[in-house]
């Protein structure tokens, strides 16, 4: 039983297709890498990161950064650095139940975001190190 050509080429397409489709599935939806892997592009206080994220905002959307500051506040989801300036969404919740208020310490996180009107920066993925 021979294909006809025509028969051929459709197979032939589907096939790329496939591929292509299959490719382009696993590109998308490739894992994210963990916060503890990723590169850091700040490190140092929280007083610091503050200043330099005042005059350019859209330049720290989306990094890691590695900041020191003393916790202000503590609440079930993460905690606040630095007067209540900076916002940390911990990645292990459980980890709060070791925390004190008044507590230095050093974190690793994700910055999403700052609020000009409270002048707060938003930071998730929070790990202690």
């Amino acid at each position: 039983m021979s294909l006809s050509k025509k028969n051929k080429l459709v197979l032939f397409l589907f096939t790329i297709l496939l591929i292509a489709s299959y490719t382009a599935y696993k590109y998308i939806y490739k894992p994210h890498k963990p916060i503890a892997e990723k590169a850091v592009a700040f490190s140092g206080s929280t007083d610091s990161f503050l200043e330099i994220v005042k005059t350019d905002v859209v330049k720290w959307q989306d990094v890691v950064v590695e900041l020191t500051g003393t916790i202000t506040l503590i609440d079930t989801k993460g905690i606040m650095l630095n007067n209540n300036n900076i916002y940390c969404q911990l990645e292990d919740r459980t980890a709060i139940t070791n925390l004190q208020k008044g507590q230095t310490l050093t974190i690793k996180a994700r910055m999403i975001g700052y609020d000009d009107l409270l002048e707060e920066i938003k930071l998730d993925q929070t790990i202690i190190k």
